[in-house]
Parts: structure tokens; sequence; C-alpha cells
């Protein structure tokens, strides 16, 4: 077997290995481990990542690099200076994280993760190996097209037991079983967490659902019928487990990126009229549910004993809501510690520490007597907290770089439906997180998107073929 040889068959091993990681490490359950959850995401998306990186090492060592012979040596540079500049946000960000570690309030807490959360420097750091193999060992779009149907595949599982758990057909007997609390978690875990899940996955069902649309147009076959109505009919089952996880941070979210795809894309097909009267309609939404919720003369609620409505009913009226009282309490704690250590923060994984002496009495009649909350639920508050102001500015500098690339790329060079719904998925993630925070197989696939939209925006249009074909 000859050196090319070699290269091409690590190549697809890497490929199956991420394109396992996307499909099945959000599907990983064990009923060993004190989580059902964590752990086994957890160990998994560890375990695969490292393996990724051990064949992409192997491919290093026994295979050399190989340019074309038409590019001159200032022309690889380039492209090397290029590629080496995009990762630069995710380095320092990682980087800053890794300094407020190492100045941690508690070092075995912020390197490994707390038991029930795992989300320690050790876990971030893989979730960078993971980003920067994505970014330099994706070659094409149709690899990219594989891993979306590896995301559909893994969508398509978590929606079915999805709806397994809300008609009592489950096989685990939970807890709080979701055909009576209405509220489903699939294999997340948890509802605000499949709810942010969902949120990221589906943008890439509207990929399949829109293509599927236009092939139809071209092709009446029965074959392409049947396809059209098992990605229709996802689609429309997404948007209903969306509804059922009856997280608002999550509802909020879809809130947020509809109207983001929606003004992106009519700016993009030249219809600046419709963008701008959407845009408006936005704020007039913002500005009158921030009045509702902050006006002396507030909307009542009315009693209802449907589960969605009542779930709706809570943002007449945030006050009165427990969860809303739970998380200000949370957030006031936290710019308390905030402004005790600024700059580097407390370490990652280190808010179980710090919440505790913030404990009322009077919370024991919103939630259960000695609930301690691990996190501020607020994706910004949580970055103060484990790596202070250096940690938000390069987090900030991370996610605007993305945006900047990818925006560029469609508005300046060609229109890809890919690349919008990929932002549109990271938008209304993070959208929800400011209610919520990151969790292992959430986390991967924010990682996932950052890097396919930087690779996306990398590749040129002259030589590669198109996903949006």
């Amino acid at each position: 077997m000859n050196k090319i040889n070699y290269s091409h068959f690590l190549d697809k091993i890497i490929e199956i290995n991420w394109l396992i990681i996307f499909a099945f490490c959000p599907l990983w359950i064990s009923f060993i481990c004190y989580s059902d959850f964590v752990i086994s995401q957890y160990f998994s998306f560890l375990f695969l990542t490292e393996l990724l990186l051990f064949f992409c090492l192997i491919k290093v060592i026994l295979t050399p690099k190989i340019f074309s012979q038409k590019e001159s040596k200032q022309e690889k540079r380039e492209k090397q200076r290029n590629k080496i500049k995009k990762i630069i946000p995710a380095f320092l960000f990682i980087l800053i994280l890794g300094i407020a570690t190492l100045f941690s309030q508690s070092f075995n807490y912020s390197w490994w993760g707390s038991y029930s959360r795992k989300m320690g420097y050790l876990t971030w750091l893989h979730f960078f190996v993971f980003f920067l193999i994505l970014f330099f060992k994706v070659k094409n779009r149709k690899q990219i097209q594989r891993i979306f149907k590896a995301i559909l595949f893994s969508s398509l599982i978590i929606i079915i037991y999805g709806f397994c758990q809300f008609t009592g057909f489950d096989f685990v007997e939970w807890g709080e079983p979701p055909s009576q609390t209405f509220r489903i978690f699939s294999t997340i875990g948890q509802p605000n967490f499949l709810g942010s899940w969902l949120l990221l996955s589906l943008p890439i069902i509207v990929y399949f659902f829109i293509c599927s649309l236009f092939k139809l147009k071209k092709d009446r076959g029965f074959k392409q019928q049947i396809k059209t109505g098992l990605i229709t009919g996802l689609f429309f089952s997404a948007i209903f487990s969306l509804t059922l996880t009856q997280s608002r941070g999550a509802w909020v979210g879809l809130f947020f990126a509809f109207f983001f795809f929606s003004i992106i894309y009519n700016f993009l097909q030249n219809q600046k009229r419709l963008a701008w009267l959407l845009l408006i309609l936005f704020s007039i939404v913002l500005v009158f549910g921030a009045y509702v919720n902050l006006s002396p003369y507030q909307l009542r609620k009315g009693n209802s004993d449907f589960f969605l409505l009542s779930r709706l009913q809570g943002f007449i009226n945030l006050k009165d809501s427990a969860t809303a009282q739970t998380r200000i309490d949370d957030w006031r704690s936290s710019g308390d510690l905030i402004k005790q250590r600024p700059w580097l923060g407390y370490g990652p994984e280190t808010q179980l520490l710090l919440f505790p002496q913030y404990y009322l009495p009077e919370s024991a009649l919103l939630e259960k007597i000695n609930t301690f909350t691990d996190r501020a639920h607020n994706d910004f508050l949580d970055t103060l907290l484990t790596s202070g102001i250096f940690g938000l500015i390069s987090y900030l500098f991370l996610i605007g770089f993305v945006f900047w690339q990818g925006l560029k790329h469609l508005f300046k060079k060609k229109f890809e439906l890919s690349l919008l719904l990929l932002l549109t998925g990271i938008f209304g993630y993070l959208i929800s997180l400011q209610f919520s925070f990151h969790v292992v197989p959430l986390a991967l696939y924010f990682w996932g998107y950052l890097a396919l939209v930087l690779k996306i925006s990398h590749l040129s249009t002259e030589n590669q073929s198109t996903i949006d074909n």
C-alpha cells in the first residue's frame, strides 16, 4: 500500500469518526452512572475526539503534505496564514479559559468539571480540538453534507423518543415521567437542554426540507414525493417537539432565529423593504414585551389548565413566575460575585462553590429546600464568573468573528443556504443560552457549527461542488 492509499484510508477513518460524534454522542444514555446522560455523553465525546486526534496524528506521521504543483510557495504560505488567522479567536478564548483555570478557586473542579456537569477545562480543550480538526480536515462540501445527514439521523431518533415519552410508550421509568409533566427531554436529559439542542438541529432539518421542495419541482416521481413527505413530517415534528419541551428560553430563541433568518434572507434577495418591515415588526414585539413586564399596570394572567397556554401566559408577567424570580435572584448574586473577581473570574465549574453563600430561606417556597444552583443560567454571566472580563471579551470576539466571516461571505460572494442556516442555528442557540448554559451534547454542536461556518466561508466557490444544488 503506497502513501497515497494510506492517506485516503486515514481520511475515511477520520471522517467516519466525526460523523459518529455528530450522530451518536447526543444519543448516549447509561443507567449505571449517577447521571444517566452527562457521564455517558461526556465520556463518548472525549473518547471519540481523542480517537479522532490519534488518527490525525498518525496521518501527519505516515503521510507527507501534498501540495498542488500549480501553487507557488508564496501561495501555499498565504493559504496557511489565512487558515491560522481564522482560528486565532478560538485559540484566544481557550487560552484565557486555561489561565482562569490555573488561578481557579478550585483547580480540580475547574480542570475535571463537576460530576453533575463535566464541563471543566479538559472538556473545553476537547471542544477546541474537535473544532480544529473539522476546520483543517473538512476538504469539500460533500463532507459537510454528510455531517448534515448525521445530524438529521440524530434528530430523527431524539424526536421519535421524545414522542414516545410524551405518549407514555417509554422503555424507561423516569422519576418525573414526561407523559405526566408534559415536558419531554428525550436523550438530552432535561427539557430546556432539549429545546436548545433542537434550535441547533432544526436549521439542518429546514435545509433538507427546502432542498427536497426544490427537487420535487424538478422530479415528481413517487420516490421523491415519499422523501419530501418524510422530511416535511420530520420538520413539523421538530417544531412540535420544541413546543413540548415547554422551554420558554428555547421558544424565545426560535422567535429570534426566525427573524434573523428572515431579515438576512430578504436582504440577500434584494427584498430590502420586506427586510426593514420585518426588522420594525421585530422591534415592536420586543418593545411591547418589555413594556408589558415593566409597566406598573400589569396584564393579568388568566387561569388555564392547558399546559402550553399556561407556559405562554408566563411571558405576560414574568414577575409572577417562580422560575423567573429564581433566575433574577441568580443573576443578582452573579453580579455581586463578578465585582469581587472581575478580570479572570473564579475558574470553570466553580459556581457550585460560590452560590450557596447567597442562598435565601424564602427560596424554599419556589423550589425544593436547600437546592443550590451551579450556574447563573445566563451564558454571558457564567462566562464572567468562570473567566472574567477577559474571558467574556474573547468569547464575544470568537462569536462576532464567526458571524462576520459568515455574513461577509453571504453578502459579498455567493449565497449559500447551508451557511445562513448554520448561522441561524448558532444565533437561536445563543439566545436560548441567556436563560440556560452549555452542556456536552449542545456545546459539541455549537463548536462544530463554528468550524463549519468558517470552513464554508473559506472554501473556494470556483473549485468546489456546492451544497445547495
